[in-house]
């Protein structure tokens, strides 16, 4: 079954962001939406802010190479500048809406109702101009792309700033049906609506572009904002299904005077796509493994692919330039692709054959710079286009083998009755006999950390392609989650001995609760990844990659820890109960929400919990169930309850 370019199976996706869900009572492979993007740092600083205000034109496609949207012109934002999460962007890079802050977790004030989650909003710019010199707003929005489709109740917002009268006032907003396959856009200034339909709704932006001719906000400090309206799914039969949802991405936002309705075009060449890594099969190989994976995994001589594109009817010769920086010596080796014309909306692919000897002043790791950037003789008036011609991406050889490009769309892992003691592996190559001593494994954050479930790391040696014989088998353990976008869990392993070939990764499941692991949709693994569901190892019906990395030779990388726990027991009385039990946890800690699960593997309730109220278990039918704690402290603890009538 297709995952990537099916509208019928992104349908599937959107059912409470899960596959399958009308056959809870069994076993079954999941694949949810996103929990958490993963960026390159976690700025928390607060941005200065010009002492000026922006002068026209405000332009941003979103393609600096920084995690949020640069503080040049935005305020600090939850919001986030990515190259990953949007499904054909104009541009390299979009700005992306959801429903979780910089650490991937749920905004703590959403509900079932939709709510304002992300927001980003502009810095003050002078707008003091006629109504006659035609100030237009443009920009690209697309719902859902390979993030979670957005609800028919929630939707993007677009505010504007009246420094005079010191409000906001709405001007546009979008709402997206994916059952129906048709998107709204509302002009609230004009009190317009418009409707489009298609089959391939997060898969396209849609162009708005919308007159700024109110005298009120033709000031200057005038400011805009977009706000993307989310909600949790109101469904809670499955822990962890309250997890990010309703994903927008934005590009191309262009505000000037001297524009027109139709004014949509760029004359501009951009980069479309990211590069992607050199080697053949993995983003990263551990370094002490270069020199016997080398010839596998790099062809000879080297090659250095781009893609850009014209975004204007206007012929362009461009000029390809490269580079590559050895980092750990600041040696920089440039060469050029040549010029070419590139006619008008033309994509066009080029592919540099290089020479180049990787090599490291340092004896463990070797971090390279690869580089490349476009140059034209661009008109002095489209300047503010220039950041979307240049290309930075780092090659790293650390201790691990990486088959995923660090970047989690959405969650992977089994759920249902059977899944108890079911397993999930990931194919690897070794092209060095060594020594196993760690792995990582990258975890979406979900509501109340609901995927915070024990699991057994497992190591397997190759059978005819799939997992054999069982290496090694850690004791239980728990996700452990990094309260960071930019870090993977480690895991120390006793050393397991790897020899050169195929070898296997992944997870024994302990309960019928899914892990909710990371998944890279950008990365193609499907045919690595198995799992036992029919009892059997079979491969995974999804497009994609697991987070998971092994760690070779010598665990450099500090393992993750537990955070600290100040109580290990629970207390629920009376047991049996009729009416009402309460929990007693010890220490003064709140108890932040409960599941109440069957013995089957159904979570008939699942709730918060206010000052450790009690709860009420009148309309649960006479039975033993299975609850399920989540504290504050970010413990999870579970008891035995037995309702009797």
């Amino acid at each position: 079954m297709k995952l990537l370019n099916s509208n019928t199976m992104r349908k599937a996706l959107n059912i409470l962001g899960f596959i399958f869900v009308s056959s809870l009572c069994y076993g079954q492979e999941v694949l949810v939406n996103l929990s958490g993007y993963r960026t390159i740092s976690d700025v928390t600083k607060k941005s200065n802010y010009t002492k000026t205000n922006l002068s026209l034109p405000f332009f941003d496609d979103f393609a600096r190479n920084t995690p949020y949207p640069t503080p040049e012109l935005w305020e600090p934002s939850n919001a986030i500048s990515n190259k990953t999460y949007a499904i054909n962007p104009p541009t390299i890079g979009v700005a992306t809406f959801d429903a979780v802050n910089r650490k991937g977790v749920l905004h703590q004030h959403l509900t079932t109702t939709p709510q304002p989650a992300d927001t980003l909003t502009s810095l003050p710019i002078n707008l003091n101009y006629p109504a006659t010199d035609s100030i237009y707003l443009s920009f690209s929005v697309q719902p859902g792309g390979l993030g979670y489709q957005p609800s028919p109740n929630d939707s993007l917002v677009l505010e504007l700033f009246s420094p005079s009268e010191n409000r906001w006032v709405r001007g546009w907003a979008s709402s997206v049906d994916f059952n129906a396959n048709k998107i709204a856009f509302y002009n609230h200034l004009l009190n317009h609506k418009d409707e489009k339909s298609s089959t391939k709704l997060d898969s396209t932006f849609f162009t708005v572009n919308i007159n700024i001719d109110n005298p009120i906000f033709l000031e200057n400090g005038f400011r805009f904002r977009f706000i993307g309206y989310a909600s949790l799914m109101e469904n809670a039969t499955v822990p962890g299904y309250k997890t990010n949802s309703d994903h927008w991405h934005i590009d191309m936002v262009y505000l000037n005077r001297l524009r027109n309705w139709d004014d949509t075009i760029y004359n501009d060449i951009a980069f479309r796509k990211p590069i992607k890594s050199i080697l053949k099969n993995y983003t990263s190989v551990p370094w002490t493994h270069f020199a016997d994976a080398e010839v596998s995994e790099i062809k000879n001589p080297r090659e250095f692919s781009i893609v850009y594109n014209n975004l204007g009817p206007t012929t362009w010769n461009v000029t390809r330039r490269f580079a590559v920086t050895n980092l750990s010596t600041g040696n920089e080796y440039t060469f050029s692709g040549g010029a070419e014309n590139i006619y008008g909306y033309e994509e066009f692919t080029y592919t540099r054959p290089f020479d180049y000897t990787f090599t490291s002043a340092w004896p463990d790791s070797a971090k390279f710079l690869l580089k490349t950037f476009l140059q034209t003789d661009f008109d002095e008036s489209t300047k503010h286009l220039r950041y979307n011609d240049s290309l930075v991406h780092q090659l790293n050889f650390y201790n691990y083998y990486a088959l995923d490009d660090g970047s989690a769309e959405s969650g992977y892992g089994l759920f249902g009755e059977g899944t108890i003691n079911a397993m999930i592996a990931q194919k690897f190559y070794s092209y060095k006999a060594d020594n196993l001593v760690g792995v990582m494994i990258y975890f979406n954050r979900s509501y109340q950390d609901a995927n915070n479930e024990p699991f057994k790391i497992s190591i397997w040696a190759d059978n005819n392609g799939k997992p054999g014989e069982l290496l090694y088998q850690r004791s239980t353990t728990r996700p452990l989650f990094t309260d960071s976008l930019n870090c993977f869990t480690v895991y120390r392993t006793d050393p397991v001995s790897i020899p050169v070939g195929n070898f296997y990764i992944g997870w024994q499941q302990s309960t019928i609760e899914f892990l909710n692991v990371g998944f890279d949709r950008n990365t193609n693994s499907r045919e690595r990844i198995f799992h036992t569901l029919p009892g059997y190892w079979t491969n995974t019906q999804f497009e994609g990659t697991i987070m998971i990395r092994p760690i070779f030779g010598k665990l450099y990388q500090n393992p993750t820890t537990a955070p600290i726990s100040t109580t290990s027991n629970i207390r629920v009385y009376p047991n049996p109960a009729s009416e009402k039990i309460y929990i007693d946890v010890g220490n003064g800690i709140a108890v932040n929400s409960y599941q109440l699960i069957s013995i089957t593997g159904q979570v008939i309730e699942s709730k918060s919990v206010y000052q450790n109220e009690p709860i009420d278990v009148e309309h649960i039918p006479t039975g033993m169930y299975l609850l399920k704690v989540n504290l504050a402290n970010g413990q999870s603890l579970t008891s035995k309850v037995i309702i009797k009538r």
